[in-house]
């Protein structure tokens, strides 16, 4: 017994049949691009370039190979002088300084590196600094957003121009007529049909350099440019405009996409360009700035030599014997070489034990304990902020030679550094564990610096007084400078004047290497 639900099929009429074969459609993928692929075949026959291809055998014909080769005679030859151009950083600049004003351009030449190292032989550093840095912030103040966008949409040109140019258009010929002969343009080519199946990597290259030439483009200047960058003509202007209209042509027609969909059996193929996003003159502007404070760097570096090789003189002579063993330029070197901030008082330090060990130990040390120990002094508190000083001096003495013992060579700093920089090129942990034990150790050093200097400061202020006390007819501070000269080993006054000058340049040397003091 059939189930109610169970009703008989009912069968179709003959006329029924009939419509269903007469309008069915089939829409399976394969019907769908073979008709896409058909229609695409029409379209291109139906532009000014259906010559090009035979979609029946799928083949490019030389009529193709003779337009790119009218292109490769064109702009041919300039492919060898424009390779690397478009990761020229001196294209860049030329194009951006194309845009620049008569001002801009005078403040830029005037603050090379050449530039600069010429107007301090009749400037003062600082003096140049000032106005160098005055000039910079007038040149960046006078950019105009019409400037910038000009610069960077000439540039965008210029670089799909170069990747045009660099397109491999001997290669492409080379399949057409194998005996052809890369930039010979006198030769006059056989071209062949070839299968378009072996054109299809270069046809999506080709392709692809060309939807990235923009529509309108101000040829004029762009040649003017390029022709500033290697100071020879590069292109006919003429017929390249002439190439480029067809050029045009062929996108909009859609030309290329449609050759290789029908070539890669792939309607719905589509040519993508990746957008242009740099923006030249912001780098511009960056590197003049930091081009400038690098020459201005040099020039105060090379001022600050100077003057140290003229201090370094004056206190120590031609001879440093009680410089620094450990914490040296010489063992930064291995810090230096892992890109590390070392030891970056290192010879600021070395002077600094030079000048306590073999001075202040020495004749500082018995001029204090003559003026200190035998001088009578006028009133005790009068000596209180110099005696405080004096014997702080002798401590950082001890305390300076200490400091450098902790880097010898087998000591547990030196173990722990050498540890730290082995580990670094497979421990990042280990880089940051290395720069903050250096920051902890040139912390202290730097405190030490500083110390000596604000003791020396005390000292020489007043061995100045006392100086002065000394050339007086009645003697306010000390008044028994007949006894003091009989203990002297020398004269006083010009022990106190030499005494005086050291500690005077000794503190002006510490500025000068650091300027945070």
């Amino acid at each position: 017994m059939k189930k109610e639900s169970e009703k008989p099929k009912q069968k179709l009429s003959l006329w029924q049949k009939f419509l269903n074969l007469l309008f069915s459609t089939n829409t399976s993928p394969e019907a769908v691009t073979k008709k896409k692929l058909k229609e695409i075949a029409k379209s291109l026959n139906k532009t000014r370039y259906g010559k090009w291809y035979k979609a029946s055998g799928m083949e490019i014909k030389p009529a193709m190979a003779e337009f790119f080769y009218n292109i490769y005679k064109v702009i041919g030859p300039s492919k060898a002088v424009l390779v690397n151009a478009n990761s020229s950083k001196v294209l860049k600049s030329i194009t951006v300084e194309y845009f620049l004003t008569d001002a801009q351009l005078k403040i830029v030449q005037g603050i090379t590196d050449n530039a600069i190292e010429e107007r301090s032989a009749n400037t003062d550093v600082d003096s140049l600094v000032a106005q160098v840095k005055k000039e910079v912030a007038t040149f960046t103040g006078e950019f105009n957003t019409g400037q910038v966008q000009k610069a960077d949409l000439i540039y965008e040109h210029i670089d799909a121009f170069i990747n045009f140019v660099m397109f491999d258009f001997y290669f492409f010929l080379k399949k057409f007529d194998p005996a052809i002969i890369e930039n010979n343009f006198n030769y006059i080519p056989k071209f062949q049909i070839v299968r378009a199946e072996y054109l299809i990597d270069a046809l999506k290259d080709f392709a692809t350099v060309l939807y990235a030439l923009p529509q309108e483009v101000d040829w004029a200047v762009v040649f003017k440019v390029l022709e500033k960058y290697k100071n020879i003509k590069l292109v006919n202007e003429a017929q390249w405009k002439k190439i480029f209209n067809t050029l045009q042509d062929i996108k909009r027609a859609r030309v290329m996409e449609l050759l290789i969909c029908h070539i890669s059996s792939d309607p719905f193929y589509r040519i993508k360009t990746e957008p242009f996003t740099e923006k030249i003159t912001d780098s511009y502007i960056s590197n003049v700035k930091k081009a400038t404070n690098i020459a201005l760097d040099k020039l105060i570096q090379k001022q600050k030599s100077g003057q140290v090789a003229v201090l370094v003189k004056k206190i120590f002579g031609d001879t440093i014997t009680s410089g620094m063993k450990n914490y040296t330029v010489v063992s930064n070197e291995i810090f230096k070489k892992r890109g590390v901030n070392g030891f970056v008082h290192a010879e600021a330090m070395n002077y600094l034990k030079a000048f306590l060990i073999d001075y202040v130990k020495a004749d500082i040390r018995e001029l204090s304990d003559l003026l200190l120990v035998r001088g009578n002094w006028g009133t005790q508190s009068v000596t209180q902020d110099y005696s405080n000083s004096y014997h702080a001096i002798m401590q950082l003495a001890t305390k300076v030679v200490e400091f450098d013992e902790q880097f010898k060579p087998g000591s547990d700093l030196s173990v722990k550094f050498r540890t730290l920089l082995s580990r670094m090129e497979r421990e990042k942990e280990a880089g940051r564990q290395l720069q903050k034990l250096l920051d902890t150790v040139n912390d202290a050093a730097f405190k030490i610096i500083s110390m000596t200097a604000k003791h020396l400061l005390v000292i020489g202020s007043n061995f100045k007084d006392v100086l002065e006390d000394y050339d007086k007819t009645t003697n306010n501070l000390i008044h028994n400078w007949k006894e003091i000269e009989k203990y002297a080993s020398r004269d006083i006054k010009p022990w106190l004047i030499e005494a005086y000058k050291k500690i005077y340049d000794f503190i002006m040397l510490m500025k000068v290497m650091a300027k945070t003091l």
